[in-house]
C-alpha cells in the first residue's frame, strides 16, 4: 500500500460570509514521492487549494490531513515572485535559509548546490533585479527548496520560462521526487503535468471532476 502523506478530505471555502464558495466538498488524496498535477480554467480553484493545504486561507469545512513531522517540512512556491530584487540570488537564499532557523554552513551549501543545479552558478552573486524572467523564476523555486520539503505545493512554476529555465526547473523537480518529495502541481502551459505528473486531477468551479 502507498503510503499518504496529505489527505484533503471534503474541503470548502468562501472568500466571502455568504459568497461564492471557491473549493466544494474537496477531497483527494497525495503519496510520498508521487506528482500529482492539478488542472483548470482560472477561477477554478487551483491556488485557493494549495493556499488551504499550506495553511495561509483558513477553510470552512473539511479537513486537510498531514502527519506532524512532515507538515513541518512542507514548502509553498506561489505564482508571484517574492524575490528581492535588490539581493543576489545568493542573499536571497541566505535570507530563506534564516528565516527556517538554518545554520550558515547549511544555507550555503544547500544554496550552492541549488544554484549550480539551476544553472545559476555563475549568475549567484548577481542581483535579482539584473536576471532574466526564466533566471527569478528558477531562484524562486530554489526559495523553496531551500528546507529539503516532504511535500511541495507548486503554483504555476514555469510561468514564462523560456526553454533553458523550464528544462532546468523540471530536471530539478524530476530529482527532488526520486528523492521522496511528493508535490501538487498546478500548470496550464507547455505540457509538464504530461511530462511529469504520476496522476492528474481537472479541477471545475471548486470541485473534482
Amino acid at each position: 500500500m502507498e503510503e499518504w502523506i496529505c489527505t484533503v478530505n471534503d474541503l470548502g471555502f468562501h472568500y466571502k460570509r455568504g459568497g461564492r464558495a471557491v473549493l466544494k466538498g474537496l477531497s483527494l488524496s497525495l503519496h510520498k514521492g508521487e506528482i500529482l498535477g492539478i488542472r483548470g480554467e482560472n477561477g477554478a480553484g487551483k491556488s485557493t487549494l494549495l493556499k488551504a493545504i499550506a495553511g495561509i486561507l483558513p477553510y470552512d469545512k473539511g479537513e486537510v490531513l498531514i502527519p506532524k513531522e512532515i507538515k513541518k517540512n512542507l514548502s509553498y512556491l506561489p505564482q508571484d515572485l517574492s524575490l528581492y530584487e535588490s539581493l543576489s540570488a545568493l542573499e536571497n537564499l541566505y535570507f530563506y535559509g534564516k528565516i527556517l532557523g538554518l545554520p550558515a554552513k547549511v544555507i550555503f551549501t544547500r544554496a550552492h548546490w541549488l544554484l549550480k543545479e539551476l544553472g545559476l552558478e555563475d549568475k549567484e552573486r548577481e542581483r535579482v533585479s539584473a536576471l532574466s524572467g526564466g533566471m527569478k523564476r528558477r531562484v524562486h523555486l530554489a526559495s523553496a527548496l531551500m528546507r529539503r520539503p516532504d511535500i511541495l505545493l507548486l503554483d504555476e512554476p514555469t510561468v514564462g520560462c523560456d526553454n533553458e529555465s523550464y528544462d532546468k526547473i523540471l530536471a530539478l523537480l524530476r530529482k527532488m521526487k526520486a528523492q521522496g518529495t511528493a508535490m501538487l502541481l498546478i500548470s496550464h502551459g507547455r505540457g509538464e503535468l504530461e511530462e511529469m505528473a504520476d496522476r492528474i486531477v481537472y479541477l471545475e468551479e471548486g470541485r473534482i471532476v
